[in-house]
């Protein structure tokens, strides 16, 4: 017998459901913000003039306002905030303001101003400000009382009749006398000469053309001043808390002085304008971030310092294995302030420059394809200041070790993000990149322990006693620091191959401290040498192959 179907789920109604839970919030959101009336107390408005597109509203503000015309520009301003009484007087006052901060502090992002009275803009699909009609449009952001204060336009429709018009919103003009009052002209650009207040090259004032080169000059010598007062401090020897904090400040308040120097002059003595301020701020941002973290890694290298022995000559020592381990661990935690501390003085970079829509925040966007360039370039130095942060944690080459390195016998002096300095015997320096350290094998001597055997190899005659040689060998020893030579129990003495020329005998030399054992084994091959010869005089015997007889010719 069949079983009856089961019954497919009605799916319309929950498609249906879904749709309108979606669409609800789209449909219940107007295009235009409502209120009551708008300006009741200015004259009509002309109906020349434009208010129906963004576009259309900021360019005739801007056109009323350099004709004085601040009336007119008024009708471009959401009053509804002041009482219809003060409307007329107050507006005018409040359209030439707003003119002059817009001049000063803000870039104007045309392309957000679009000739569309729905403020639909078009663009890639990326952009989630695109493919949307927007009713509120954000052309910046100001400091104000330790926050930013948006400058919108916002599309008001007043009334049920009347069109919806495009104007500064309600806060804006509400802000308008506190951003006057912070960016406005100061008091010492107002007792400039006339001739100083006109317009010159590039949009500036003259006043600017002048005064930005001075204060380059400025600083260009207030900022050497401050370094070498830093440095005179860091020469004096007491008390220590001053050396370390005159080291470790000295590159970081001479940036901050020069950043300081230039935000308090561009700010309170000649207020720029909007093109220079634009460039300028994040570059000020910028340095006060950099000399931030400057100081926190310069300051804490010194103090590291003065707690890290980084005589290398001190931490080869074979009783020193702590020591190294302590220089090594410091030395990671040196690399991993620095690269902390690098992240996030480039996170609070991008997150606290709030200029998207400035010029400056353009130049620092621009760079975004420049820095995948660079990134591909400088893969290699990435990859090996990654393995250096690697090798200070695995300590597979800590500082003071000693190395067997391509032939050369090495001492572990400095561990670099980049590289890793060698100090040869000798007293040069090998500089080896640290990728190596972790791709490739290398002889590490004072890895575990220090303990080696090494071996003196010498070719005796068929004739000579062994035993002897032997004898002699363990006299050699005995002669020897017990410190720097033993066990004795490791101490051998083998014949490894003979052939028509001679016997070839190894004689195995226990020893502690790889820094010694080259010496040691020098003056333990002389002294066999010497003692085959004894032996030879002693014995009658051949102890020291003949040299190979020319044979004749012919």
């Amino acid at each position: 017998m069949r079983r009856p179907a089961l019954p497919l789920p009605r799916l319309g109604p929950w498609l249906l459901a879904l749709w309108l839970a979606w669409a609800a919030p789209l449909a219940a959101q107007e295009p235009y913000f409502t209120q009551e009336g708008l300006n009741e107390g200015l004259d009509p408005v002309a109906e020349s003039l434009d208010r129906d597109t963004p576009l259309a509203t900021v360019e005739a503000f801007q056109a009323l306002t350099r004709l004085g015309r601040y009336a007119e520009a008024a009708h471009l301003l959401n009053l509804a905030g002041l009482p219809p009484e003060r409307q007329a007087e107050e507006g005018a006052r409040r359209a030439e303001l707003l003119a002059i901060v817009l001049e000063r502090k803000v870039v104007m992002p045309w392309s957000q101003l679009t000739d569309r009275p729905d403020g639909w803009i078009s663009g890639s699909a990326d952009d989630n400000r695109t493919g949307r009609v927007r009713r509120s449009i954000l052309i910046d952001t100001l400091e104000l009382d330790r926050h930013r204060v948006p400058i919108r336009l916002n599309r008001v429709k007043p009334g049920e009749e009347a069109s919806p018009v495009w104007l500064f919103s309600q806060q804006t003009v509400g802000n308008i006398p506190l951003l006057y009052e912070l960016y406005g002209p100061t008091e010492i650009e107002q007792a400039l000469p006339d001739w100083a207040k006109q317009r010159s090259h590039f949009g500036m004032y003259v006043w600017e053309l002048l005064f930005i080169p001075l204060l380059l000059v400025l600083v260009g010598c207030v900022a050497p001043l401050v370094y070498w007062a830093f440095r005179w401090l860091a020469r004096r020897e007491r008390p220590d808390w001053l050396v370390v904090v005159a080291r470790g400040f000295k590159w970081p308040a001479t940036i901050l002085t020069a950043a300081l120097l230039v935000n308090f002059a561009t700010s309170n003595v000649l207020v720029v304008t909007g093109m220079i301020d634009a460039v300028l701020s994040p570059l000020v941002l910028v340095a006060y971030v950099f000399a931030a973290t400057m100081a926190l890694v310069l300051v804490t290298d010194q103090l590291l310092d003065r707690i890290s022995n980084n005589n290398p000559n001190e931490l080869a020592d074979p009783e020193n294995a702590h020591l190294r381990s302590m220089a090594t661990t410091i030395a990671a935690a040196r690399k991993t302030i620095i690269v902390i501390a690098v992240l996030a003085a480039a996170g609070l970079v991008l997150t606290s420059i709030d200029t998207m829509h400035t010029f400056g925040f353009s130049l620092l966007a621009s760079a975004g394809a420049v820095t995948i360039v660079l990134g591909f370039a400088a893969r290699e130095v990435l990859g090996n200041i990654l393995a250096s942060v690697q090798i200070a944690l695995n300590r597979s080459a800590r500082i003071g070790d000693q190395l067997w390195f391509e032939g050369h016998f090495c001492t572990v002096e400095r561990i670099h993000f980049t590289y890793v300095q060698l100090m040869i015997w000798n007293s040069n320096r090998l500089i080896v990149p640290v990728s190596y350290f972790v791709k490739d094998a290398f002889q590490n001597w004072s890895l575990e322990e220090h303990q080696q055997v090494r071996p003196i190899r010498m070719t005796l005659a068929p004739s000579a006693r062994v035993d002897r040689m032997r004898e002699r060998f363990a006299e050699l020893l005995s002669r020897e620091d017990p410190d720097q030579v033993g066990p004795m129990a490791r101490a051998k003495v083998h014949v490894v191959g003979q052939d028509a020329f001679g016997v070839e005998v190894r004689f195995e030399v226990p020893t502690t401290n790889p820094a010694t054992f080259w010496e040691i084994e020098c003056r333990l091959r002389e002294g066999l040498h010497a003692a085959a010869r004894d032996l030879q005089e002693e014995e009658g015997r051949a102890y020291l192959p003949s040299p190979p007889a020319d044979r004749p010719e012919g």
